[in-house]
């Protein structure tokens, strides 16, 4: 249902397209976060883009769960922003970005300044 990579310090979540997530995915791609994170609350992308729906079970796991630093969501449309909203409220800091490098770039706390 889903897949977890870590590069460089920064989690990397795809769900599967046309997923509709549900409680015990969140649990089962927690466990990968645990497994990957090695202890440590890492930043994380998470890919929303092909995913059909997140139930109210799966949204109230993820706004209670502390496991990331912050939460950059990817999606490709306004579909994907609604999934992304939905999930808004987290303990982690949260941000929507339709640019997967900008979201990297985000959850990773790097910004451009200029002044």
């Amino acid at each position: 249902m889903h897949c977890i990579e870590v590069h460089d310090g920064l989690l990397v979540l795809w769900w599967v397209p046309g997923a509709h997530v549900n409680a015990p995915d969140v649990l089962a791609a927690y466990e990968g976060i645990r497994s990957l994170s090695d202890g440590y609350v890492l930043p994380m992308v998470m890919h929303l883009r092909g995913v059909a729906g997140i139930d109210p079970a799966a949204r109230l796991v993820i706004l209670e769960g502390s496991l990331t630093s912050r939460i950059a969501f990817v999606g490709s449309g306004p579909v994907d922003q609604v999934l992304a909203a939905f999930l808004a409220h987290a303990r982690s800091e949260t941000l929507y970005s339709e640019s997967a490098s900008d979201a990297e770039a985000w959850a990773r706390g790097v910004s451009s300044c200029n002044g």
